[in-house]
Parts: structure tokens; C-alpha cells; sequence
């Protein structure tokens, strides 16, 4: 089976989403899915199938913004080099128009020290609501197995990066990381994240789509 008919099936998936193709998830998903099992070359694939979908520039930039927010958001759960090696191949992937219209400067602004607090703060809130009841006994887990951890994760992870939603949304944002997770097969996080994303308005339609899709391309790579 090649790529290009995975990812059909993957499409599938979310036939009645009823959402304009640039506003779909599933190609986030694949690609953060990719980005995790280090297979960076396979996301021009990804584009390439997105971009034949919508004719029109416009929607092609807001495809290629939302795939780069997406990748990003897995350095919290993958780390940077698997990240760095997976947005070079989609900026490899995209003709010269659409770069051209592409953002230039970070939309994490970090100017003053009052941005840091304000999205410290966010990275907070954002920690409680994934967690909720749990939060506090999350947070202390995390000091205990080292002191640095849990505030890294609030001040470096969760605010200025998970936090950010003017291009994926927290909803969206979630099922990234369930993604990722998955992908992982990391349990005990992934465990915390599922109920983070119902919190955050995912339904259990949308986590078992997440299953699927990340069971298409664990099968895909398996036999390849």
C-alpha cells in the first residue's frame, strides 16, 4: 500500500467534518504523527496531497501555517531535532509563492517581561484545565521526580508553546498531543492527555479518529 492511499484513508476518517479542507485536522495529525516517527521526508507528502485540494492561494498559506504550528507544538511532547528536521522538509515542499506569504516574524511574542508572565500565566490555566482535579497532584509528581521539571513544563512547554491558539486552536492542540503520544506509546502521559482533550471540547469521536489514524500510518511503516 503506498503513502498516498493512507493518507486517503486517513481523509476518510473525517468525510463528514463539514469543515473547508484548510480548516480539516487530519492533515495536522499525520504530519505531527510523521514528525514523531521521524519520517520528515514523508511530509511534502502530506502538503502535496493538501495543496491539490484547495486551488486557491489563500488556503494554501493558512494549510501551510497550520502545518507548521502543528509540527511545532510537538516539541513539547518529541523534542526540537525530530521538529527542525520535519519543518525543513515542509518548507522544502512549498512553492516560492506561498513562502512569500508566510509570516516573517514569531507570533510568540517575548519583548518584554511582561509577555513572559502573560504567558506563564496561560500555561498555567492551561495546566489546569487539562488536568483539573488532578493538577496539583500532576505538578507535584513531577517536582518530586526533580524540581526543575514541572517548572520547565508550565514556563518553557505549556505557556509559551501549547498555549499559543491564534493558529491552532486548543481543541485542536489537544488532539496533537494525543497524537504524538500515541505514537510514543507512552501511556502514563497519554493517559492524562486524553481526558485533557475532552476537557478542552474533543469527543470520543474525535480521539477514536486519532486512534485510527495513528494505527493506519503504525501499520503503514511497520511493513514498509
Amino acid at each position: 500500500m503506498s503513502l498516498t492511499k493512507v493518507l486517503g484513508e486517513i481523509q476518510s476518517l473525517y468525510a463528514s467534518s463539514q469543515l473547508p479542507i484548510r480548516n480539516e485536522v487530519w492533515y495536522i495529525l499525520t504530519a505531527v504523527v510523521l514528525s514523531t516517527m521521524n519520517k520528515a521526508q514523508d511530509i511534502p507528502t502530506v502538503y502535496k496531497t493538501v495543496e491539490q485540494s484547495v486551488p486557491e492561494k489563500e488556503d494554501q498559506v493558512q494549510v501551510m501555517m497550520r502545518l507548521r504550528e502543528g509540527i511545532f507544538k510537538t516539541f513539547a511532547i518529541v523534542g526540537y531535532p525530530r521538529v527542525i528536521n520535519s519543518l525543513a522538509a515542509l518548507q522544502g515542499a512549498a512553492p516560492s509563492e506561498i513562502l512569500a506569504k508566510l509570516p516573517t516574524q514569531p507570533i510568540r511574542s517575548e519583548s518584554s517581561w511582561q509577555d513572559i508572565v502573560q504567558e506563564r500565566e496561560r500555561g498555567n490555566q492551561l495546566f489546569d484545565a487539562i488536568y483539573e482535579r488532578h493538577s496539583s497532584r500532576v505538578r507535584q509528581h513531577m517536582h518530586t521526580a526533580y524540581p526543575d521539571l514541572a517548572q520547565t513544563a508550565i514556563n518553557q512547554l505549556y505557556g509559551p508553546i501549547l498555549s499559543e491558539t491564534s493558529i491552532i486552536n486548543a481543541k485542536e492542540t489537544s488532539l496533537i498531543m494525543v497524537a504524538g503520544l500515541l505514537a510514543q506509546d507512552v501511556p502514563a502521559q497519554l493517559r492524562g492527555h486524553r481526558y485533557g482533550a475532552l476537557h478542552q471540547g474533543a469527543t470520543q469521536q474525535d480521539l477514536t479518529r486519532v486512534e485510527k489514524l495513528v494505527d493506519l500510518l503504525s501499520r503503514y511503516y511497520g511493513s514498509a
